[in-house]
């Protein structure tokens, strides 16, 4: 059952562009997310975008 179901917030990250337009959402929606694989596909993907 997914956390958010036991009242537990949701983990969602947005990446954000310079223009205030949201260009990606991470839904982390997971009993135990890998954070350091979170922190660095996110920051791959800033890289893309740059």
């Amino acid at each position: 059952m997914p956390m958010h179901e036991y009242g537990i917030p949701r983990r969602i990250t947005y990446l954000i562009n310079p223009a205030g337009t949201i260009v990606k959402t991470y839904d982390l929606d997971q009993d135990k997310p890998d954070l350091a694989s979170h922190a660095a596909d996110v920051l791959a993907d800033i890289n893309s975008l740059s």
